[in-house]
């Protein structure tokens, strides 16, 4: 693990912009779980989750260039890899409203909404932090994301012991339990980068 100079500001700087992307995609699925039409933001986070697919590459092909880098190698490919879970599973969700044919939001699916973009934030200000190498600084972000997907996980219990003791149409409560599990699994994702992030502390403080 060397540290160089101008390449890594680069590929720190990358990890940014796609947390930035990422941070951006969950502030219009959360306006989506505000709208009459959610499955309308259908094509937008597409289009999004397919600029967070290109800043991927960008830095695989980065790290193809280049002996000095500003992290283990494999650190960055992980942390690269999971911001784009994230990604990945926002528009997952959105993409459910579509093909599963749903045509409103509950407030569980706008409060799942609320956390991650929460999540995202903290992402977000921890990359810029790594970015600056300020170590120290990350960890209380890291630790606000765990939480937050603590209070995800109560969210998807909460929303399916509901679905359960106040059965319905059979295919309306498997719809609504397939986007509360996805919504969970993308802030686990979340939580995959802080756990990758806290590693990196531990070998740089």
């Amino acid at each position: 693990m060397i540290f160089g100079k101008k390449k890594d500001v680069n590929l720190l700087h990358l990890l940014t912009q796609s947390a930035e992307n990422t941070l951006n995609a969950a502030q219009v699925f959360r306006q989506a779980m505000e709208a009459s039409e959610p499955a309308s933001y259908v094509r937008q986070l597409r289009d999004m989750e397919k600029g967070g697919d290109n800043i991927t590459r960008q830095i695989l092909r980065e790290l193809d260039k280049v002996f000095v880098t500003p992290l283990d190698r494999a650190d960055i490919i992980t942390l690269a890899t999971k911001i784009d879970d994230v990604m990945d599973g926002i528009e997952a969700t959105i993409a459910r409203f579509d093909y599963l044919h749903v045509t409103h939001t509950d407030d569980f699916m706008k409060q799942f909404a609320d956390v991650l973009v929460k999540s995202c934030e903290h992402m977000l200000s921890a990359f810029k932090l790594l970015e600056q190498k300020k170590f120290t600084q990350i960890r209380a972000h890291t630790v606000e994301i765990n939480e937050l997907e603590n209070e995800a996980d109560r969210l998807m219990r909460e929303g399916i012991r509901i679905i359960f003791t106040n059965p319905k149409d059979p295919y309306h409560d498997f719809r609504l339990k397939e986007i509360y599990e996805r919504l969970e699994e993308t802030t686990d994702s979340c939580e995959d980068v802080a756990d990758i992030l806290d590693s990196v502390l531990l070998r740089y403080t």
